[in-house]
This record gives C-alpha cells, sequence and structure tokens, in this order.
C-alpha cells in the first residue's frame, strides 16, 4: 500500500511541537491546536496515527519505524507461530506479527496504558487482524496492582511502571503479572517469539519468571534492555543475561536487533 503524504500544516506542527520542551508542554500545546488522527496507508497494514507524536513522525518518514525490527518479526514468524508484544504500545508491530501468522497463528498483545486500548483496537480492525487478544496489564515479578507513570503523548512508549522524568506525570493503577501467569491464562505452551520493550521493568519481567526460561517456553526473544532505568533502581542488566545464559539461551543480533533464541528443540 502507498503511504500517504501530511499535509504542510501537519508537517510545520510536527517541526514545533516536538521541539517545545518540556514534553507535557508540548502535549497542551498539542491539545490546544487539536491536530486529529488520521487513518494512513503503509506497506505493512493502514495504522490510525497521531501525527504529532514519535511513532507518528516514522510511520510518515521515508523508513518506517523501526524497520530493523519489522525485518527481524519477518525472519521468526511464519504462518500458525505465536507472537507475544510485551510493551505493545499502539499496537505496530502487534498488527505486522499478526499478519505473519495468519492464518493458524497467536498474538497476544500486553499493555499497560488504558489511554491506548481503543487505538489498539482500532489498528487492529483496520488490519481484520483476527487472531489478536489484547490484554491490559504489566508484567512484572509479581501478581497484583502498581502505579504506572504516563508520558506525553508525543511519546507515549516512554511510560513506565518507574518514572523515567525528573518532573511529575500522570498516573494510572494498572493489573500487575508474572510472565508465567500470564502464559498460563492464556494457555500458551511455548511462544514462538516475544519482543520486548517495557521501558526498564524487563528486569522484573524476565527474572520474575525463570521457570519461564529454563523450561524454554519462550523459543525466541527480541529484548530491548534499558540500563539507565534499571541502574536507577540499584539492579543490573548483567543479572538478565546471567540469567539467560544459565538457562541455555544464544544470542544473535539479526537487523541490529539482539535476539535470543533458546537451545533446538
Amino acid at each position: 500500500m502507498r503511504r500517504s503524504p501530511l499535509s504542510s500544516y501537519h508537517r510545520l506542527l510536527q517541526g514545533v511541537i516536538m521541539k517545545v520542551r518540556p514534553a507535557p508542554l508540548a502535549d497542551a500545546l498539542k491539545r490546544l491546536l487539536g491536530p486529529p488522527r488520521m487513518p494512513m496507508d503503509t506497506h505493512l497494514g493502514r495504522f490510525s496515527i497521531d501525527p504529532i507524536s514519535l511513532l507518528g513522525i516514522a510511520l510518515t518518514g521515508e523508513e518506517g519505524y523501526e524497520p530493523e525490527m519489522c525485518s527481524t518479526l519477518q525472519q521468526f514468524l511464519e504462518p500458525g507461530k505465536i507472537f507475544v508484544d510485551l510493551g505493545a504500545n499502539e499496537g505496530y508491530f502487534t498488527v505486522i506479527g499478526a499478519r505473519l501468522c495468519a492464518p493458524g497463528g497467536r498474538v497476544v498483545a500486553i499493555e499497560p496504558q488504558k489511554r491506548l486500548l481503543a487505538v489498539i483496537d482500532e489498528n487492529v480492525k483496520l488490519n481484520n487482524s483476527q487472531c489478536v487478544r489484547v490484554v491490559n496489564a504489566a508484567i512484572s515479578d509479581h501478581a497484583g496492582t502498581a502505579t504506572f507513570h504516563l508520558t506525553a503523548s508525543t511519546n507515549s512508549g516512554g511510560s513506565s511502571l518507574q518514572n523515567p522524568c525528573k518532573y511529575g506525570l500522570p498516573t494510572q493503577e494498572v493489573a500487575t503479572l508474572t510472565l508465567g501467569e500470564l502464559l498460563d491464562r492464556e494457555g500458551l505452551q511455548y511462544v514462538d517469539f516475544m519482543k520486548v520493550d517495557i521501558e526498564g521493568f524487563e528486569y522484573e519481567a524476565l527474572l520474575g519468571s525463570p521457570e519461564v526460561f529454563r523450561e524454554h517456553r519462550i523459543r525466541s526473544m527480541a529484548l530491548d534492555l534499558h540500563p539507565s532505568l534499571i541502574e536507577a533502581r540499584g539492579k543490573s542488566c548483567d543479572d538478565i543475561l546471567r540469567m539467560l545464559e544459565e538457562c541455555g539461551y544464544q544470542i544473535t543480533k539479526p537487523f541490529g536487533h539482539w535476539v535470543w533464541t533458546a537451545p533446538a528443540r
């Protein structure tokens, strides 16, 4: 499909608003000027985009959003496979994974932000992605509830269980699950590929369910580590890497992303 161009007005707003700091002030300016979401065709699907956001800017650019991750998904997913999108944000990779896994596959999209659920649903509907299930929860090392910090809509992907900013952010309460509990609730004995991008809480998500990795229920995983956020809590990425290595996972770097793969069955 051919990418839909933005108007010169939207390009002007992108250039002005995205430079405003701090980000909450940019958010307020965006609400005042009111550029709405819009459907846009790309070569990987049709998406409802916020044109004044990092994701929207990337999708309206020449290269698209994270082409390396798109290539990684294409390498590891095919019809009948199972994909878990841990940190789905607006569901971009969820939709791409669903297209690759159909027919016969499954996609579970996990996203804590309630404000994004309608966006994910819209993107799923726009692409007729029938194999997708969306779970509104955060994956951590325990089941319960937690406070989730919401970054500005210009970069909703920066939201986290940990405040990444020096100033206060709006918050919401979110249910937490361990990775093992999630897989069991969804009836997933194994996952062919999991994408993990959860802004520093990959530490709790992975180390909170070591049995999942000892049993190789995750066959391959693209892991986005956030060392500064992890170290700010007095923890170390080395603990994650050590656990994965002890469980027999091997690391490769296709298309620039670190991917951990379980031993061949």
